[in-house]
């Protein structure tokens, strides 16, 4: 969490040169690849998930039976492109080490990869933008130490709003249907793009369909219902650091009722800011849907992260620099396997952030509605 201090003001007084912005990023991104995920237990799913692949099962119809997976109880729940990641880098990881610890590492590699994509398509921005992504601790802890595959649909959400910006609406609808095929939350966007073109608005279903077809979803339906089921509880269900989640969960008195709301809200939010600035309406429909949801990791504050460049909204930099506080709930999880994500202490993440918004928005700051 120190970190953010000499990041915020770097953020505020900027070095002039993009190249030693993109050096000094270069330098921290090396620092963090080595050390060993510690923070997170993920790159032993993604292991496992490329090994049952490998080996010809299917992750999406069995469960682990490994006690270094979390959540050992449920079967696969990402989208299929990141079910082909894992299975490609289970192949240059079993061929590059032979044990298992050194064969997780080398499952950060479609972190890393993708993050350095991310950071190549915003390297061209002036300096006062480039360093607020560049020099970001989110991603370098996130995707590079800690090798988050949210990294795969964050960087196809920027190649979406780059080939949108360009004007190149096939492309750009055909990049978020990959980022879709790897994480459903990038169809959140899809009210911003199609109310700006709708021609292609038809692609990024059939890119997701010829993703799955390796998974045999059409004979399994009635196993992958039951996994979108599960997935569908990171908006409502289990929680953990939540913030505006608990207040449904109040008002509704039912954690499906809660759920349903929070899915309708995130939408209608969709809906209202999708004539904002395409880069603007993404951050901010991104932002209502973390609020809202029941999860909230440290990691998914990497959705926003290479957004924050159009709009540098300072109370979303300070939550970026308060949301490693809710590693807190690892302590219990390490020591005596027990998470308890709806703790009292993330108030001290949320307090802070919601009195920011709340003073930016009576300041006149909040973010702007302008049409592009």
């Amino acid at each position: 969490m120190a970190c953010f201090v000499p990041y915020w003001i770097a953020c505020w007084r900027p070095p002039a040169s993009r190249r030693t912005i993109l050096a000094v990023a270069l330098i921290l991104r090396g620092a963090a690849l080595p050390l060993a995920p510690s923070l997170s237990e993920d790159v032993h799913r993604y292991w496992w998930e490329g090994k049952v692949q490998a080996e010809g099962g299917n992750p999406y119809l069995v469960r682990p039976d490994d006690d270094r997976v979390p959540a050992k109880g449920f079967r696969a729940g990402y989208g299929p492109l990141i079910e082909l990641i894992e299975w490609g880098s289970y192949q240059v990881a079993s061929r590059a080490a032979r044990e298992r610890d050194a064969q997780v590492a080398w499952m950060k590699l479609p972190a890393v990869v993708c993050e350095l994509a991310t950071l190549a398509l915003l390297g061209g921005l002036p300096a006062r933008q480039l360093v607020i992504y560049a020099w970001s601790p989110a991603p370098v802890v996130e995707f590079w130490w800690n090798g988050h595959n949210d990294a795969v649909p964050v960087f196809l959400l920027v190649l979406t709003l780059r080939l949108a910006s360009a004007g190149r609406w096939a492309w750009a609808f055909a990049a978020l249907g990959l980022g879709i095929s790897a994480k459903w939350w990038p169809a959140i966007l899809l009210p911003a793009l199609v109310w700006r073109n709708r021609r292609w608005a038809w692609l990024p279903f059939p890119i997701v369909f010829l993703t799955a077809l390796p998974y045999s979803i059409l004979a399994h339906w009635r196993d992958y219902i039951e996994n979108a089921r599960f997935m569908s509880g990171f908006v409502g269900g289990w929680r953990n650091n939540d913030s505006l989640f608990g207040a449904l969960l109040e008002l509704t008195g039912n954690p499906y009722h809660a759920k349903y709301a929070a899915f309708a809200l995130a939408g209608m939010a969709a809906v209202w800011m999708m004539r904002w600035p395409l880069e603007r309406a993404a951050l901010g429909t991104l932002t209502a849907l973390l609020l809202l949801s029941s999860n909230c990791h440290p990691w998914y504050l990497t959705w926003l992260t290479p957004l924050l460049p159009f709009h540098p909204w300072p109370p979303l930099l300070l939550w970026q620099g308060l949301m490693p506080l809710a590693y807190a709930v690892n302590v219990d999880w390490m020591i005596l396997r027990e998470w308890d994500g709806s703790r009292p202490d993330r108030w001290f993440i949320y307090v802070p952030v919601f009195a920011a918004m709340a003073g930016w928005a009576a300041a006149g700051g909040m973010p702007g509605s302008r049409r592009r």
